[in-house]
């Protein structure tokens, strides 16, 4: 299928809901049958045709009157195996700013000449899962002066020669996902060639070590992204500290921290030996957390007295000294309390005032997880009181005099929710006939 054919079946259906697919709505001007002569389409700014077995462009003629006002292209998932049909359809979209080619198979792709075209406008390619060879990518990049952000990952790439062009306007690289990346000298050859990056995407590579001098490979480093690299020592992941103007940083799952189980404990390491980091794995450090995970830091290698000490640590040492360690307080309810219970016996002869009232009082230790109907229950077998027969109140010793007994009438509700104490007394009170 032609760029054009899909182009007409996607959009010149009035009634079709693209909403879904981040689409606008389309409006048709004259026929509805694209066939016909002088059909027109008035087509949103974002054109998504992912999906669409499209393999070459069709009539240029056609795409320039149609896509002129186009700026953002998604051909992810389609049959493209070259550039040069890809050139076909993109040199009638100066005002495009975003290509997807994803999933377009560009493995053995020709580097063929071709008519001049210049994309000035274009901001962000992304040829993620394509194979596409570096050759390609220099050709691409070269008709994108103005490019910032580059896809290059799931590429299964092994080497990354891409030859001795500057390429300053590239600020953000991704490159995730291609497992056989494992050399610096291999990683160094494609970040010359983007002297000017602000952001590294990098996760999912089998990289091992990390180069002293990576502050001279990325001077103007600010964001990272090396999540599940196999690094194993604490001094390599340091070196992150020679890219100066690095702030935000990615590291889930790199191999020196599986060593820590606790996950708290392991951003406090990272906080603690990389200071410069404002954003670490996606959350900011507040100034509070970056001190109480500095004094963690210190206290831990206190306490770990087997460990290596790094330079870090005396760092912080002369700044906090001996941190002491954290009090263990134990937040969660008493499970058990010593109160007393108050039985009233009326003399079923007598008013409640006269002298023949008695009263019976026990003291025992109580389950706070048990519920007030158990409680109830237990307190009748003592007693021998019928449960329907009696009433219980609690007497907080302590807020008695301000809030008064309080009547247990929720059977389901558990002792402990009424912050029972050691001391406390319950009021059993026989209700009348």
């Amino acid at each position: 299928m032609s760029f054009v054919e899909a182009l007409f079946k996607r959009y010149s259906d009035p009634l079709r809901d693209d909403r879904s697919n981040g689409s606008f709505q389309i409006f048709i001007v004259g026929s509805l049958s694209p066939g016909k002569s002088g059909n027109q389409l008035i087509l949103p700014p974002s054109l998504s045709l992912n999906g669409c077995n499209i393999k070459y462009s069709g009539s240029e003629r056609k795409i320039r009157e149609l896509c002129a006002n186009v700026e953002q292209l998604d051909l992810a998932s389609n049959g493209f195996t070259g550039l040069d049909e890809i050139f076909r359809i993109v040199k009638g979209m100066p005002n495009l700013r975003f290509l997807n080619l994803s999933e377009n198979d560009l493995s053995d792709c020709k580097i063929n000449p071709h008519e001049p075209c210049e994309l000035i406008n274009m901001r962000s390619l992304v040829l993620n899962n394509t194979s596409v060879p570096f050759a390609a990518v220099q050709l691409l990049l070269d008709s994108m002066p103005n490019l910032c952000d580059l896809h290059l990952s799931l590429n299964n790439y092994t080497t990354l020669d891409i030859g001795p062009t500057k390429y300053n306007n590239i600020r953000r690289l991704y490159i995730s996902g291609n497992p056989n990346l494992k050399s610096w000298f291999e990683i160094s050859n494609l970040l010359d060639a983007f002297p000017s990056l602000e952001g590294l995407t990098m996760a999912d590579c089998n990289v091992e070590t990390i180069p002293e001098d990576l502050g001279n490979i990325l001077p103007k480093l600010q964001t990272l992204n090396i999540s599940n690299w196999p690094i194993k020592e604490w001094e390599l992941l340091e070196r992150l500290n020679n890219l100066t103007h690095l702030t935000e940083l990615r590291c889930q799952g790199i191999q020196v921290l599986q060593a820590i189980n606790n996950p708290d404990c392991k951003r406090q390491h990272l906080i603690a030996r990389l200071p410069n980091i404002q954003r670490l794995n996606g959350s900011e450090i507040s100034d509070d957390e970056r001190l109480f995970a500095e004094k963690a830091f210190v206290r831990w290698f206190l306490a770990n007295t087997d460990a290596n000490k790094p330079e870090r640590f005396y760092t912080l040492f002369d700044i906090y000294g001996k941190v002491d360690p954290l009090a263990e307080v134990d937040l969660s309810p008493p499970k058990y309390a010593t109160i007393k219970i108050i039985c009233t016996f009326y003399d079923t002869n007598c008013l409640p005032s006269d002298e023949d009232v008695k009263k019976e009082i026990k003291e025992m230790k109580v389950d706070l997880n048990k519920s007030v109907k158990d409680f109830k229950s237990e307190i009748s077998s003592i007693f021998n009181l019928p449960i329907g027969k009696m009433r219980i109140f609690y007497i907080d010793h302590v807020l008695s005099e301000v809030m008064g007994p309080e009547e247990l009438k929720f059977n389901q509700k558990k002792l402990y929710t009424y912050n029972v104490q050691d001391g406390d007394e319950f009021l059993i009170d026989q209700k009348s006939n």
